[in-house]
Formats: C-alpha cells, structure tokens, sequence
C-alpha cells in the first residue's frame, strides 16, 4: 500500500501555522509587557488634597488639589470633578513632573495599556481565525 494521496503536505501547514502563531503571539505580548514596564516608571502613587471643587458637566472640569511631589507641596487640576473641599484621594502623579501636571486617579481604568490591549486582542483574533482556516484545509484533504 501506497502513502496516501495529500498526507505529505499537513506537516508544512502545520509548520507554517506554528510559526505564524509564534510570530504573533509574540507581536501581540512584547508591546504590552514593555509599556506596562514605561508606565510603573512614569507613574507613583500619591494623596492628594481636595483644594477647590469644581461641577461636572463643564468643558475641562476638574477640580484642583493639592499633593506632595519630591517633598515639595504643589496645585494641580485633577483628572476628576465634584469632590468635597479637603476629601483626600489617592492619586497618580508623574515620577517626573517636568511642564504641565495633571493628577489623575490612582483608579483610573484607561491607560496606555488599553489601546496595547485591543491591539493584542486583534492580532489574537487574526491568530485563530488563520489556525482556523489551516484546520479547516486539512479536513478538506482527507
């Protein structure tokens, strides 16, 4: 008995689609391994100090606070509004405060690593989708 008409060819697919899903995975993985490493740099933790409120609703609201940066007291516009005169938060400031400072809050959901994210989250659907077509080419040759 012969090989079988086809067989031959499922191991390059296979090791075609191998490396590919190494290639992307790792495409989509470095990004966002090295900006959360930038970001911890960037950022520290701090409590800042409610000074002056202001509403929600108006164009660039934000309250101004006041927190403690290289041991040194400074105001800044807070990434937030309609907080308490004198309410303490936890906030996140720059390691480096060099120009314009703008506190945000240390619960803060977007980041840099958001946009990273979806970007993983598309390459990983490419990924499948591809794994997908190969598998569906080799059920095609039986």
């Amino acid at each position: 008995m012969g090989r079988q008409r086809g067989s031959a060819s499922v191991a390059p697919i296979l090791l075609v689609l191998s490396l590919l899903g190494v290639v992307l995975v790792g495409a989509a993985v470095w990004p966002l391994v090295a900006a959360a490493d930038r970001e911890r740099a960037e950022l520290r933790p701090a409590t800042a100090t409610v000074v002056e409120s202001r509403p929600c609703g108006t164009r660039g609201a934000g309250d101004l606070v006041e927190v403690e940066i290289a041991g040194e007291l400074r105001r800044a516009p807070f990434d937030g509004c309609g907080h308490s005169r004198g309410q303490q938060l936890p906030v996140l400031v720059p390691a480096d405060p060099a120009g314009q400072l703008v506190v945000r809050p240390a619960t803060a959901n977007y980041s840099q690593l958001d946009d990273l994210a979806e970007r993983a989250n598309w390459i990983l659907l490419t990924l499948a989708g591809v794994a997908g077509g190969g598998y569906a080419l080799m059920l095609g040759r039986r």
